[in-house]
């Protein structure tokens, strides 16, 4: 049975979330909860799993992961500065909207790290590790509260940046050319990347740190570092892809290069300033500073290609929404790469625009690699039913076997027994 919408109430709308839709929901329903946690904020939704193409009605709202459709029925963005508050509101978040039934399907979870992904080492499952940037986040438990609200613990966890890599690898797989390996990339307040490689997500040690990895700056190059380099991050952040191309460090490149055109502003007034981040946005295409930048990822997916020989590298995150972007790192990868590789994808123009590309779903890309999460629990959760169900078929079966078995032995003893009767009859006639 299909879904029935009803449009919330002003006063509704204004006490869960703008523009909000109520959906009455049916058990049947397989219905997904799914957590983007990003450094500035979380994104809560909940998608329904279309069961045939045929119900789809408004091709606005649905979005496809490989051959499953998912209708976006419920989205909230959560503002990630308090842990507490922010947890405590993703948990209302879900709990309003909690099914008939009393759980939901399948939780996905697609976090910043570092975070513990490891299920067996229960001190660190869950939670943001200690050498996070993020200090009011150190030690948090982002997974409890979640399941706690969505009413059940069919999950996946990964890191914001393996969750869409996943997806993209699953939706390129089941709509194109099949692949085994795609690097995913993010670039906003910092810099992650997310590995898929032969067919599994990465994780090993930790999880990938790509961020975090030196590069051969522009010439003439004096930019000290971002401030986020100070404590505990390779290389002091001097140097590195998120040390120079990520929002923080873009920001505050942007005011030592204004300070020095206004030496009456001290340099703390400005990097306070360049917090805010706001001034990125008002830069041109022109300006120097993105130079920087294109170099920066360039660096970082000429890396890729040669440790990795990954088969796609897909960009994405607030700062790749300046799109002239995509054109300077993929002019920049081919000219570091110095002609080295003789393949079509870093030779030639085509190629590379393939190659290096943006995600499939755009700005959605987060938010769909926990959807993929989601339906990955779900799927593996119905998957083990099934196979608990057959072995206790089979149980079932060879029970019953047994049973007939033993009937066979008792109706041939009771014949033998009948035949040596008789018998002895006969002699004794």
């Amino acid at each position: 049975p299909r879904s029935k919408i009803i449009i919330s109430s002003q006063n509704e709308r204004k006490e869960v979330l703008s523009k909000q839709i109520t959906i009455m929901s049916n058990d049947d329903e397989i219905l997904l909860a799914a957590v983007e946690g990003g450094g500035t904020s979380f994104v809560v939704t909940i998608a329904r799993l279309l069961s045939s193409s045929s119900d789809i009605k408004d091709s606005s709202s649905i979005i496809q992961i490989g051959k499953s459709n998912f209708q976006l029925q419920q989205s909230q963005t959560i503002s990630s500065e308090s842990p507490d508050d922010t947890l405590s509101q993703c948990a209302t978040f879900f709990q309003t909207h909690l099914p008939k039934k009393g759980y939901y399907d399948g939780v996905g979870i697609a976090t910043f790290g570092p975070v513990g992904l490891d299920p067996t080492k229960k001190e660190t499952y869950g939670r943001i590790l200690p050498s996070s940037p993020k200090k009011e986040w150190r030690n948090v438990d982002v997974v409890s509260p979640i399941l706690k609200a969505c009413g059940t613990s069919t999950h996946k966890l990964e890191t914001d940046v393996n969750a869409p890599a996943w997806a993209e690898y699953v939706h390129r797989n089941k709509n194109s050319t099949p692949i085994s390996s795609v690097a995913y990339v993010t670039v906003g307040t910092g810099v992650g990347v997310g590995l898929v490689v032969n067919h599994k997500p990465v994780h090993g040690l930790m999880h990938p740190e790509g961020g975090h990895i030196a590069i051969s700056p522009l010439e003439d190059d004096g930019f000290a570092g971002y401030s986020w380099g100070t404590e505990r991050s390779p290389y002091g952040g001097i140097n590195t892809v998120e040390g120079v191309t990520s929002s923080v460090a873009l920001t505050e490149r942007l005011a030592h290069m204004r300070q020095q055109q206004d030496k009456d502003k001290t340099t703390t007034t400005v990097i306070a300033n360049a917090q805010e981040r706001d001034m990125l946005k008002d830069l041109p295409d022109t300006h120097p500073i993105w130079d920087h930048a294109s170099n920066a990822l360039a660096n970082l997916c000429v890396t890729l290609i040669l440790l990795l020989s990954v088969e796609q590298i897909v960009l994405g995150g607030g700062i790749m929404n300046r799109t002239i972007l995509y054109e300077r790192i993929r002019s920049q990868t081919q000219n570091i790469l110095n002609g080295y590789l003789d393949v079509s994808q870093v030779t030639t123009e085509n190629g590379l625009k393939d190659y290096i590309s943006c995600s499939c779903w755009g700005e959605k890309g987060g938010l769909v690699g926990a959807l993929s999460l989601a339906l990955d629990a779900y799927e593996e959760k119905e998957e083990k039913k099934k196979k608990e169900k057959h072995v206790a078929f089979s149980k079932d079966c060879d029970m019953e076997k047994e049973e007939s078995y033993k009937r066979d032995i008792e109706m041939k003893m009771t014949i033998a027994k009948s035949i040596i009767a008789f018998s002895a009859i006969g002699l004794i006639y």
